[in-house]
């Protein structure tokens, strides 16, 4: 995951100073005794100093998707985990000619800042391995340090001199769960910890169910109306007639359906309900 970032990052400064890159690419730690890559081409150095996650934007819902046969794709909403990278630019022993090596250096910084800028939400065909294909897009912030303190005790962490740098994030998701292939009739369970210190976590309960007729083989109704009383939340079924409510808590609830042509129906429900059985048949009119 990792390392498809890096190949991302390398992809991304490829479009825009072309290919083979005009300067050497780096990763390692810029520690005192780090020296350019070649003797006669600039260094850009992106460091990983510190991997996070990013609990602002991390979801609480699974994330549902339907498939050909009616089945529903239930996969656990990922981590959202931020990389941070320190970015700074090394000059070589050779130098442009007539050039100081700090000037050559705050170029390729200058320039590397106008890209990075230029996308704060990657680009997809940028992504690589495992981040292709993800959604949303991978969010972006660029920002030079501004706290002199904290600076200087990166620098000394590092066993380096004090340099100029920039500080690029950005925000992947991870998925550390499988996905589960099921009939919509089912119970999903998050459990969410705001604060790792309380030992405290939330649950989230998801359900899902039919809406059909009573007929000895019974038949979906597509565009009921379905209420789950206890909290107001509504829902119109689908083609095949069936409906989800997600952010629920362990409780007693009531659901009442309508739909054109049928009497009005429901049903007392226990979330979450053993059979894992939401479903409502309804009396034609």
């Amino acid at each position: 995951m990792i390392s498809d970032f890096d190949r991302t990052l390398e992809k991304l400064l490829e479009r825009e100073f072309g290919t083979p890159l005009p300067f050497d690419l780096s990763f390692a730690m810029p520690k005192k005794e780090f020296t350019p890559i070649s003797t006669d081409k600039n260094t850009l150095n992106c460091y990983l100093y510190d991997i996070s996650e990013d609990r602002e934007l991390r979801r609480v819902d699974p994330l549902l998707s339907r498939n050909p046969d009616g089945t529903v794709e239930n996969t656990p909403a990922p981590a959202r985990i931020r990389l941070s990278y320190c970015i700074t630019a090394w000059s070589p022993a050779q130098t442009t000619p007539a050039t100081e090596p700090e000037l050559d250096e705050h170029r390729l910084l200058s320039q590397v800042l106008k890209v990075l800028l230029k996308y704060p939400v990657l680009p997809a065909d940028v992504l690589v391995g495992t981040l292709i294909g993800q959604e949303p897009l991978l969010p972006t912030t660029v920002v030079m340090p501004s706290d002199k303190k904290s600076t200087s005790e990166f620098w000394n962490a590092v066993g380096g001199q004090l340099r100029p740098s920039l500080d690029y994030g950005v925000t992947i998701s991870l998925v550390y769960q499988p996905a589960i292939t099921g009939p919509m009739v089912t119970t999903g369970i998050t459990s969410y910890q705001p604060d790792l210190h309380t030992g405290q976590a939330d649950e989230w309960i998801q359900i899902g169910g039919y809406v059909t007729d009573n007929a000895t083989s019974p038949h979906p109704i597509a565009n009921a109306w379905v209420l789950l009383t206890e909290t107001g939340q509504t829902k119109i079924t689908d083609n095949e007639g069936r409906f989800s409510f997600g952010r629920l808590r362990q409780g007693n609830y009531t659901l009442r359906v309508r739909a054109v042509d049928y009497q009005e129906g429901g049903r007392p429900i226990q979330v979450p309900a053993s059979s894992g059985e939401y479903n409502v048949q309804l009396i034609p009119t």
